[in-house]
């Protein structure tokens, strides 16, 4: 990984602080985007580098990071779109967009989408979560995703924000050929995640704490993942798994990009 240039986002803490700690020890060139502007700081002061903040509950933000990005970066090796989990949902965001679709799947597209022209010979490697597996999409309700239509409850629909993500992702690819993307699930992480679940939030950390996968054996997946040249598709860790069949779905796949497309603005 010596002088590849990495954009992490989601750095601000857990497996993104983890993941940029190991590129920038490997010799990489890293760039940690985070939404909190104090512990992003002090990342980036830690390795010696800038740091950029996010908040993917706001496209504006969005736009304005992938400007500076662009205007820095001559190129992107390796694009870590790890930002994600279950924010609060007191109300749809800024955009009027609901909050987990929002966060986890069309901001991270957008910002994907808008570094196509520095990600010329290089890759993407999104995290993802094994609850995609448990969540499906029927083609008539994709127009109504961004307003919250069906509403499953919280971990459900991160499980279809998820799914989304996936889906848009391997689009992205296809309409890309040359720009391998990857995803992986890292395991129930040691991490606040699920912080805004209140008390069922408390319950499901506590009986997974004897399987929690710490931040820093999660970032190992992540730079072993984005190391081999010819990784695609979903993994679980770092090797090759099934993910949900409708990942490739083309027809689904066309489906929910002309959504993103029309709740984002993004041409």
């Amino acid at each position: 990984m010596a002088d590849r240039v990495v954009v992490i986002t989601g750095a601000s803490s857990g497996l993104g602080a983890a993941a940029a700690r190991r590129f920038h020890a490997l010799g990489a060139r890293v760039v940690p985007v985070g939404r909190s502007p104090e512990r992003t700081a002090a990342l980036a002061a830690e390795l010696g580098v800038t740091g950029h903040v996010v908040d993917f509950s706001s496209l504006a933000t969005v736009r304005a990071l992938a400007d500076d990005l662009l205007a820095k970066l001559s190129r992107i090796d390796v694009l870590a779109a790890n930002a994600g989990g279950i924010p609060d949902r007191t109300g749809p965001t800024v955009d009027r967009v609901d909050p987990v679709l929002q966060v986890n799947a069309l901001g991270p597209w957008l910002l994907n989408a808008l570094l196509l022209p520095a990600l010329s010979g290089g890759r993407i490697v999104a995290t993802s979560s094994r609850a995609h597996r448990s969540a499906s999409l029927a083609v008539s309700e994709v127009d109504g995703l961004p307003v919250g239509a069906r509403p499953l409850g919280a971990y459900a629909d991160y499980g279809r924000a998820k799914l989304v993500s996936g889906i848009l992702l391997r689009e992205l690819g296809r309409r890309n050929p040359g720009l391998p993307v990857a995803d992986f699930h890292p395991g129930v992480m040691a991490t606040g995640f699920a912080r805004h679940l209140g008390a069922s939030g408390a319950l499901f950390t506590l009986l997974a704490r004897p399987l929690l996968v710490r931040p820093e054996t999660a970032a190992d997946q992540l730079v072993r993942i984005a190391a081999r040249a010819r990784a695609t598709g979903y993994h679980v860790g770092d090797r090759p798994a099934p993910g949900s069949p409708q990942l490739d779905d083309p027809v689904l796949g066309a489906l929910v990009w002309d959504m993103a497309v029309k709740a984002t603005g993004h041409r």
